[in-house]
């Protein structure tokens, strides 16, 4: 590491001084990364991020399977932030190279939370922007992973029904966690034509990242004539993330999610936005997200062959694949 990293060391001890080696090196690793990759906006001091990260978490404590929080979320859950006693638990038995990204995942909702209100990143009100604050978390999660680590993830394929999907698709993502997030994430990426770290930037920016966001989009939205307007892609891709996360932490709708059918309760997924939750409904919103924003960059000259081949469901991604090919050759 160059100087760079021992001068955000000194930051750190320098907010707090009792920090254990372990947390300390993890601290140090993520920051050093914000500032080395350029992802810290320009109006946005370092030493304020450490002292708002260490404000919510300093300390990170690996737990076992008795451990208050599996019993209190399930043994699925893998990390958690509890900011009243500044603690993040990790679970002990994951495996490397997960655990150490969880770690990463953890603070950066930490260095993301706004004083104000305790909420964390442009998810400000409810569920709004929810998907897009969890995606670029793990996005940058396992981003620092593999740049302190001097790696490299390749794209994967995973079949759908490994990510409590349905069956009938395949996800692509480099990502080892959040894969149905992280497609989701690149294809909004790619109508915007922006970078991933974008979507890091503005989640340190609270509700004006959000409004960067929306102006941004609007501006996609005219160029490529979007099928949805701004609020109403939000909220497909956050009823995405509240099926998902019904089905992976404990609740009393987790084995309805998992076995397919619709829940019993609606939730609240926006204010005063109720709905039920059903794996059916979730396929239904990413096949709607996937086909439409594709023939609307289709008809006006947008990235469309890039997005094309994130489509999740398959027999929609092979039709279109053989459009394209077929559309190639008459050139």
């Amino acid at each position: 590491m160059d100087a760079d990293y021992e001068q955000i060391k000194n930051l750190i001890k320098k907010e707090k001084n009792n920090l254990d080696s372990e947390s300390l090196r993890y601290f140090t690793n993520y920051f050093y990364i914000l500032v080395k990759d350029n992802l810290i906006p320009e109006n946005v001091k370092l030493e304020d991020l450490i002292a708002n990260t260490l404000y919510y978490a300093s300390k990170i404590e690996f737990y076992g399977e008795n451990h208050f929080v599996s019993l209190a979320h399930g043994k699925d859950i893998k990390g958690l932030r509890e900011p009243i006693n500044k603690t993040i638990y990790i679970r002990a038995n994951l495996e490397e190279p997960l655990r150490e990204m969880i770690v990463y995942h953890e603070i950066h909702h930490a260095t993301q939370s706004n004083k104000e209100n305790d909420e964390v990143g442009i998810n400000q009100e409810s569920n709004i922007g929810r998907l897009i604050m969890e995606a670029q978390t793990q996005y940058l999660a396992e981003k620092i992973y593999c740049e302190i680590h001097q790696i490299e993830f390749k794209e994967r394929l995973i079949p759908s029904s490994e990510l409590r999907m349905s069956n009938g698709g395949v996800v692509r993502s480099k990502l080892h966690n959040y894969e149905l997030h992280d497609n989701l994430l690149t294809k909004l990426a790619l109508i915007l034509g922006v970078s991933k770290d974008y979507f890091v930037k503005i989640n340190f920016l609270y509700r004006a990242g959000l409004k960067d966001l929306e102006e941004k989009y609007k501006i996609a939205q005219d160029k490529y004539h979007l099928p949805y307007n701004f609020f109403d892609l939000l909220y497909i891709l956050d009823y995405i993330y509240c099926v998902d996360l019904t089905a992976y932490i404990e609740n009393i709708e987790k084995e309805t999610i998992l076995k397919g059918e619709e829940t019993k309760f609606d939730y609240e997924i926006y204010p005063k936005r109720f709905t039920k939750l059903s794996l059916a409904n979730e396929r239904a919103c990413i096949n709607n997200f996937d086909v439409n924003n594709f023939l609307a960059l289709l008809e006006n000259n947008g990235p469309y062959q890039e997005f094309a081949a994130y489509i999740i469901d398959d027999d929609k991604r092979t039709l279109i694949d053989e459009f394209i090919k077929s559309n190639e050759r008459k050139r």
